[in-house]
């Protein structure tokens, strides 16, 4: 069986969808470390800013959205957006033609199946700020972990390596500021279920039978430097079944969709 390093959370997944037989592809990237570098910046302005007007009782550093800085950040958070939206569409395309080399006939028909595509792309962000309005009131509504899930739109919520991904309707749940999660999420922090699953190798392979996948590498750096890291295995995650189960106010799913091939990168 042919595999890849896995070095991070960031897939391209090639998935079946059973009940109609339907294969997809799917990629969760974003704007590789702009983002991060983005937020950290206008975070130490945030935090200056913020001590020169004596607001050290706020625990979050805050900046006016009327301010210069303020509006710099909305763009740059825009900015950001785009770019991940973009490395998304180029990583899709260089999926979909290999499936054009190996199947000169293959046909894409996501616009045919999905009302909110975009270049004939499924697009969900995560970890984002947009100004939106819920409850009567209007404001900046941060996802961490989340994802939006309006009243009709389509939404993306991956599972793991080893187990199902889903496509679901929002439901708009109003309490939720019409949000969903973006994921299983995982179970304890990296480190502390590489030690854990240190002797359960044979469980996590067995767990990925019949999926090609990425190689699993050693750890090194650190205390725990020759470890195996197998902190992106599907025992990683939260069971995928019992997220969706706790959501179904939240959102509807209409696609449940198996692991055929999974590439960390």
């Amino acid at each position: 069986m042919e595999r890849w390093e896995a070095v991070s959370n960031h897939f391209c997944e090639v998935q079946y969808d059973e009940k109609n037989g339907d294969v997809y592809a799917m990629i969760h990237s974003g704007s590789r470390q702009m983002g991060k570098k983005v937020g950290d910046y206008f975070n130490k302005v945030a935090e200056k800013l913020n001590s020169m007007w004596h607001s050290r009782d706020c625990h979050i550093p805050f900046l006016p959205t009327d301010s210069p800085e303020g509006k710099a950040y909305l763009s740059w958070v825009d900015f950001c957006l785009e770019f991940a939206y973009l490395n998304r569409r180029v990583m899709l395309e260089e999926v979909k033609n290999i499936f054009r080399h190996e199947f000169p006939n293959i046909g894409w028909t996501t616009k045919e199946i999905f009302d909110d595509t975009k270049n004939d792309i499924l697009n969900k962000h995560h970890n984002f700020v947009a100004l939106e309005t819920h409850l009567g009131k209007t404001g900046y509504v941060h996802r961490k972990g989340a994802t939006a899930a309006f009243e009709g739109s389509t939404c993306i919520i991956p599972g793991s390596m080893s187990t199902a991904s889903y496509i679901a309707v929002g439901n708009g749940n109003k309490v939720s500021l019409s949000s969903c999660s973006h994921g299983g999420g995982r179970r304890m922090g990296r480190m502390a279920f590489n030690r854990k699953m240190k002797n359960s190798y044979a469980q996590i392979e067995e767990s990925l039978n019949g999926i090609v996948h990425s190689e699993f590498k050693k750890v090194d750096r650190g205390k725990d430097k020759g470890l195996l890291d197998v902190s992106e295995c599907g025992f990683a995650y939260k069971d995928i079944e019992d997220v969706m189960s706790n959501q179904e106010d939240l959102v509807t799913p209409i696609v449940k969709l198996k692991p055929l091939l999974c590439l960390k990168g």
